[in-house]
């Protein structure tokens, strides 16, 4: 039997995902509200919080789906200088430019279509980079997270806002019924796709959390790497420092 080439796995896996995102784009706004009961627009909102003034900085917002988080962003006063939202689908930058156009920020908020593996931006250009339920996506995490390192400023923050599951036994049990009964049934109803909600308790069931992704942070770099649990650990919002 020949041996799969690891590269080639990950290129297939990046792939597939990227086609699901693509297919589930123009329902995928929709579908976060729904399924989320309206709190990813608050879980974002505390991510953004966590660079304090944004005033004349520049930002890159990693996977940044329909550029919910560049506008958030965008929207706070006194105004970032630029933000720079990236995602590797077309699908999702497309829809993206279209709000980004609605809310009049075009020239704050340019999209380009990359990977997080592959950023194509200089070295030590931005004082913040952001990914919210991103990561899990990434073909390689950790390769994805020295990119972003890699493009922050000495002392620049990385906020990465992901899901996770909650401590608590009884509320456990609450939400992976939730997550792995309701959601994905809702999700194939509403968006036609069906497996790209099957995919989303998969991957968080499988991908590192709390302590383990900390670890993996301080592993690409990031020093002062901290963890907060919002809505009784659904989501958990890591934060670190570029400090060279």
């Amino acid at each position: 039997m020949l041996a799969i080439d690891k590269s080639e796995q990950s290129e297939k896996n990046k792939n597939q995902i990227q086609a699901m995102f693509n297919a589930v784009a123009p329902r995928y706004d929709f579908l976060n509200r729904i399924l989320s009961v309206g709190y990813d627009r608050y879980w974002r909102k505390i991510a953004v919080n966590q660079f304090g003034n944004i005033s004349n900085k520049t930002f890159l917002d990693v996977a940044t789906g329909t550029a919910d988080i560049a506008l958030e962003i965008a929207k706070r006063h006194p105004a970032a200088l630029q933000i720079i939202g990236m995602d590797f689908s077309q699908s999702m930058l497309k829809l993206g430019n279209a709000k980004i156009s609605k809310n009049n920020f075009n020239k704050e908020i340019p999209l380009i279509p990359a990977s997080a593996e592959n950023i194509p931006l200089k070295d030590q250009i931005f004082d913040g980079a952001i990914t919210a339920f991103g990561v899990r996506n990434f073909s390689d995490p950790h390769k994805g997270l020295l990119e972003m390192y890699r493009v922050l400023k000495p002392n620049g923050k990385i906020v990465v806002l992901e899901f996770s599951y909650p401590k608590y036994k009884l509320l456990q049990g609450l939400y992976r019924f939730y997550f792995e009964k309701i959601l994905p049934l809702t999700g194939r109803i509403i968006s036609g796709h069906k497996t790209a909600y099957s995919y989303l308790p998969t991957s968080v069931i499988s991908f590192p959390q709390g302590q383990a992704f900390k670890q993996l942070l301080e592993n690409s770099g990031f020093k002062k790497v901290s963890l907060i649990t919002l809505s009784l650990g659904i989501v958990t919002l890591y934060t670190g420092i570029k400090n060279v």
